[in-house]
């Protein structure tokens, strides 16, 4: 479950299409949660994953909206909850199950982020069945330092990408520059989303840089 916001403090959707690519190559399913939707309707993440082919949901853990929907999607699983800080983790856990009392944190004005309220991760068994990890806020540094795949790999940690893999007219294709590449056709045809390909480029980027030792 990877918590979003288009409040303060706004995600990153960098963020999250870093830790779906890790989900994909995990082979764990993602649910983009897109809290604080009373405040802020941020359609443009919500049509961006819904079209990505992930079950994302806008929610709102003050007024209640979509904690039902968000209740069956994780009843009877396990999950975990993660995103930046101050995006509403442990607020959506109070929603779902009112008598935990989570403490929850405040967001920094002058900072734009949250500060951390969960400092480790804790296990919680909700009535639905549902078993949830309540993990620590990241930033843009920590996911720096999460597992990194090989630029050849990343291909496979973008979902709508799988459809045009082998559909390229060069054998190995980066999907960054190449001509008659499938990927890039695709994006340019609105079918996946520029953001989404722009994520791609920046890992694909990094991981050109990594050292084969590191």
């Amino acid at each position: 479950m990877i918590v979003a916001s288009g409040a303060n403090p706004v995600t990153d959707p960098f963020l999250i299409d870093r830790m779906t690519s890790i989900a994909e190559h995990k082979g764990c399913d993602s649910i983009i949660c897109i809290n604080k939707w009373d405040l802020v309707q941020e359609q443009e993440l919500f049509e961006t994953y819904t079209k990505a082919g992930f079950m994302t949901l806008g929610v709102s853990a003050v007024t209640g909206m979509g904690v039902d929907t968000l209740s069956s999607a994780i009843a009877g699983k396990i999950s975990a909850f993660t995103g930046n800080s101050g995006v509403g983790k442990s607020s959506i856990l109070n929603a779902l199950e009112p008598g935990f009392h989570l403490q929850v944190g405040e967001v920094s004005e002058r900072l734009g982020r949250g500060r951390h309220t969960t400092r480790h991760v804790e296990l919680y068994r909700l009535k639905n069945g549902a078993i949830v990890a309540d993990t620590p806020g990241f930033s843009s540094f920590d996911v720096e330092l999460t597992e990194q795949k090989a630029k050849e790999e990343l291909q496979y940690g973008f979902r709508e990408f799988k459809p045009y893999i082998g559909q390229c007219r060069y054998v190995g294709c980066s999907h960054t520059k190449e001509r008659d590449c499938a990927v890039l056709e695709a994006v340019s045809e609105g079918k996946i989303s520029k953001s989404r390909h722009e994520s791609y480029l920046r890992l694909f980027e990094q991981a050109k840089e990594r050292k084969p030792w590191n």
